[in-house]
């Protein structure tokens, strides 16, 4: 008797293991489970399908038989909670799909940490952008509008401390871009014009002493022996000191750079 009842308990297993795959009915309508191999023989992708429908739990694979993504679709609407994965199979992003377009906050991974999240409306930035150090704490800070730069943008120090603060329109720096120095003193304070260095650019001690200004004029520096006079200077300290003295105006392009390099400065 209990032999029997064990039978049973497995026949709709068994039913359940050999459905068919990849069926459609009489309308021609994709129903149940389906599933796709690559060419060498490994699972490309399996999940269920309601009316031609993705429905419930979805696994991606890559080629070499690791996970690829999980697809959680939602039975209400169009929307599917995604994770992606690696060759390897770690994380590399989380987020949702909106009609196959990221909607929302997405985050991004590597070697196992969040590095970066993005917000995202019809599968383009806009909104906040951000960027952590190795880690955790926050390097940078974008927003964008349409998937483009637009409005203000921050770079901060690993300790929290702002680093450089300017704005964008339209993907080119517009107006005040100053930078600082890890006490909080302004380093430089500077103006761009449609991306282009304009007007007075004051560079400061840290005590707050002005040390120079370069003078442009849309992009063209107007006073060039000013600045070939502290390029002679900032050599000379270098000289003195024996070590790479890192100046922050030439990473002012590129902040990221800047702030990851001189975390490993002496």
């Amino acid at each position: 008797m209990r032999y029997l009842i064990i039978l049973i308990l497995l026949i709709p297993m068994a039913a359940f293991s050999q459905a068919p795959l990849n069926q459609t009915d009489a309308s021609g309508l994709r129903q149940g489970l389906w599933q796709r191999k690559y060419p060498n023989g490994r699972l490309m992708y399996e999940g269920r399908f309601a009316d031609n429908r993705p429905v419930g739990e979805w696994r991606r694979y890559h080629d070499n038989g690791a996970l690829k993504a999980v697809l959680n679709h939602r039975i209400d609407n169009d929307t599917v909670d995604a994770v992606l994965y690696d060759t390897n199979g770690k994380m590399m992003a989380e987020g949702k799909y909106v009609d196959e377009k990221k909607t929302g906050t997405w985050s991004f991974h590597s070697e196992d940490r969040k590095i970066s999240e993005e917000t995202f409306v019809n599968d383009r930035r806009h909104g906040k952008s951000r960027i952590f150090y190795p880690g955790g704490e926050l390097l940078e800070e974008t927003t964008y509008a349409h998937d483009q730069k637009t409005g203000p943008y921050r770079a901060f120090f690993p300790t929290g401390e702002p680093f450089l603060e300017c704005t964008y329109a339209y993907d080119l720096r517009q107006g005040f871009c100053v930078t600082y120095y890890p006490s909080g003193a302004m380093e430089v304070d500077a103006r761009y014009k449609d991306g282009l260095p304009d007007g007075e650019w004051k560079y400061y001690t840290e005590t707050g002493e002005l040390r120079y200004t370069l003078k442009y004029r849309e992009g063209e520096l107007l006073n060039p022996e000013v600045l070939l006079q502290e390029e002679t200077k900032m050599l000379e300290t270098m000289e003195s000191q024996g070590k790479i003295l890192l100046d922050p105006e030439k990473y002012m392009d590129d902040p990221t750079e800047y702030l990851l390099k001189n975390q490993k400065q002496p």
